[in-house]
């Protein structure tokens, strides 16, 4: 993956240098080969994410979302914004203090890039932050009369045809998806019957376990001969451990299923992510501050689906109760108890991390063995209520722990989930998704 993005990176450098200075056959060259490694990396990549990805370095953006269509605008460098049209670039993409590449070509004077601008789409009517249009920026007498005399009409016209090719790309795109996710979706059903058929048996077996130890410890008791009740115990414990191993395999495989069905509904053309997308800069405002009561608004507690390998470093570095859910010690009932008594005591939040893996339901069980539906008292946020908080108190607790310390900073309580993988929709109906994405490149 980081060899992947250094080379994204030094793509779509090349391709800003490249369109600044004309060079259209140099950018073609780049995109050919990125589509040949694209392949050579992933032989099954399938249409639609190969698609993505092209168009993805076509409209790739600098630090100051400036595209290789907005560069070659800039430098004057009408063929290579022709090419970069015709394969489905934006023409009217917003860059630094507003400037769209009309707005820029109009600057710089250069009459055959605004002209080829205007006929591929570029709007003259969107105006920079300072206000100005590509027409009153411009000091060349032919491009003003061009700009101030050019039919709006034209512009919507030729707007509406790159919208119909987007949405004609859409639908193919999304119908490709939705036949390869059905099919999927057909695997995950039986290997969802293969796990939970494991699963029955294994419930079974153990049961039958029970039973031979206890005809085994009778028959310890009475003084008979346990040779034959022993083999039966040993057999009903081999039989447990083979049927855990199908178990753990048919989970595995079911797991990797809907991995792959998320991955391919992932990569839907113009599928939106779910969620407030931040960098790990603004994640104190958004998370902490919470700077717009956007979660308390939304009364559900938030969901950080880390992209960046950081927010657990920053959660542990803020006053929170942090577990993580991959160590066993953080997910004795014991430990989440006082994890949960003490974000309540101090106000603070009280942090599952589940570190990339699949097992909220876990984590559910686990809360639940303190006193059942402690989970969805949390979820609902009524455990701060005086007789359900007492329901996890125990004497031994001690006078920190008492009510009457800190019934105040009850309403203080919060719960965040952290995630590196994506997670399922349910999940994302269940909280306030978070998305902490990487900062932009610097090119």
């Amino acid at each position: 993956e980081e060899r992947e993005r250094k080379a994204h990176l030094k793509r779509m450098k090349m391709m800003l240098e490249h369109a600044f200075d004309g060079e259209l056959s140099d950018i073609q060259q780049i995109v050919k080969e990125a589509i040949s490694e694209w392949k050579k990396s992933t032989p099954d990549i399938h249409p639609t994410r190969l698609a993505r990805k092209t168009l993805d370095l076509i409209d790739c953006k600098d630090a100051n979302d400036y595209t290789p269509l907005s560069e070659g605008a800039a430098g004057g460098a009408a063929e290579v914004i022709e090419w970069l049209v015709g394969q489905g670039g934006e023409p009217n993409t917003i860059g630094r203090y507003g400037r769209t590449p009309l707005y820029r070509a109009s600057f710089g004077g250069h009459l055959p890039a605004v002209q080829t601008l205007l006929q591929c789409g570029g709007d003259p009517r969107i105006r920079a932050d300072d206000g100005a249009s590509p027409e009153e920026i411009s000091t060349n007498p032919v491009i003003k009369e061009m700009l101030g005399t050019w039919d709006v009409a034209d512009t919507e016209r030729l707007l509406k045809g790159l919208d119909d090719e987007r949405e004609k790309r859409a639908a193919a795109q999304a119908e490709y998806t939705k036949m390869k996710c059905d099919a999927i979706q057909d695997q995950i059903s039986s290997a969802q019957e293969t796990f939970r058929h494991y699963e029955k048996q294994l419930s079974h077996a153990y049961s039958e376990l029970e039973k031979r130890i206890t005809e085994h410890d009778k028959c310890v008791l009475k003084g008979t001969q346990v040779e034959v009740t022993l083999k039966c115990v040993h057999d009903a414990e081999d039989l447990v451990t083979t049927l855990k191993l199908k178990v753990e395999d048919s989970r595995k495989e079911l797991q990797l299923l809907k991995l792959k069905l998320r991955e391919e509904q992932k990569v839907s053309s113009e599928q939106e992510e779910k969620g407030v997308k931040v960098t790990i800069r603004d994640l104190e405002d958004v998370l902490i501050r919470d700077v717009g009561n956007k979660i308390s608004e939304d009364g559900r507690w938030p969901l950080l689906i880390d992209e960046t390998g950081q927010v657990s470093v920053f959660v542990r570095y803020t006053d929170t109760n942090y577990l993580n859910v991959a160590n066993p010690g953080n997910m004795e009932p014991e430990r989440i108890r006082m994890a949960v008594l003490g974000a309540v005591r101090y106000g603070k939040p009280l942090v599952f991390d589940l570190m990339g893996c699949d097992i909220l339901h876990v984590v559910q069980e686990r809360v639940n063995s303190i006193t059942d539906g402690l989970w969805d008292w949390i979820l609902d946020k009524t455990l701060v209520s005086e007789e359900k908080f007492n329901k996890i108190t125990k004497k031994e607790d001690g006078p920190e722990y008492e009510e009457k310390m800190f019934w105040a900073r009850m309403n203080d309580f919060r719960m965040w989930i952290i995630t590196s993988a994506e997670p399922e929709p349910e999940l994302l109906e269940m909280f306030y998704t978070i998305r902490v994405k990487p900062a932009p490149p610097k090119v």
